[in-house]
């Protein structure tokens, strides 16, 4: 069976490929209708037939990544304010008081993109180099952890390009649309190598009506696994394979 892997928040996912009819850019450019599912984003036009858009990360991470990215450049432009504020009140001082608070969120952070974690770890050295040697009134290298955390900022806000993937049930007609961060690679894995979900429910752990209905198994990719996905089962509402209207649940 042949799969395309997607990038949705810090989850990786993968559609079958005869689900897939196309991936576009989004950009922003959806018909809003009045509807109380907080999954649904609003319609796009495919092939003549307007098609609804769904966020994908809200249904999975129970948040948008756009939404996440803005909690993300909100928690950067706190802390560069809290280190500049630091630097302020040991202004002239020969022994600096440490930035407890910034250091241990510092040291905390993490994040899957690794350009962004190299960012925030060369920071974190800066920091800890200007705590250790007393050194607040270097404006070389306070300037370097501001220009850090700008370049952190940026890289958020201009490395998301969200796609569209559309999806069908019957090969030709469109379904639904899926709000996905970026394009991964494809895949070929045999049936016999698709994990079921059953061994992880069988524990006690049970999953929410939406995602047990949308998850149809487990992926092994290296150290991790990629979630099969199946937008069919989660937005039909008795579709038949070759039937082309498509019909989501609100």
């Amino acid at each position: 069976m042949d799969f395309v892997n997607f990038e949705v928040g810090s989850k990786t996912v993968s559609l079958a490929i005869l689900n897939i009819l196309l991936t576009e850019q989004y950009r922003e450019n959806l018909t809003e209708m009045p509807n109380h599912n907080p999954n649904f984003m609003g319609i796009k036009d495919f092939m003549n037939i307007p098609v609804p858009i769904f966020d994908l990360g809200k249904i999975l991470n129970h948040c948008s990544t756009k939404d996440k990215n803005t909690q993300t450049v909100n928690q950067f432009l706190e802390q560069k304010n809290i280190f500049n504020q630091w630097l302020l009140s040991n202004k002239g001082n020969n022994v600096l008081t440490k930035p407890h608070a910034l250091l241990k969120w510092l040291n905390n952070f993490t994040s899957s993109d690794e350009d962004l974690a190299s960012i925030m770890s060369k920071a974190k050295l800066i920091v800890e180099q200007i705590a250790q040697q007393n050194i607040s009134d270097d404006n070389k290298l306070n300037s370097k952890v501001n220009q850090l955390f700008e370049n952190a900022i940026e890289h958020i806000e201009y490395s998301y390009k969200p796609i569209i993937v559309f999806t069908t049930i019957n090969g030709s007609a469109p379904h639904i649309g899926l709000l996905v961060d970026k394009v991964e690679d494809n895949i070929h894995v045999n049936e016999s190598d698709i994990k079921s979900l059953d061994k992880v429910t069988t524990v006690g752990f049970e999953l929410d009506n939406d995602t047990k209905a949308i998850l149809k198994g487990l992926i092994q990719l290296g150290d991790k696994h990629s979630l099969i996905i199946d937008p069919a089962s989660l937005f039909t509402k008795g579709i038949k394979s070759d039937e082309v209207q498509p019909e989501a649940v609100v």
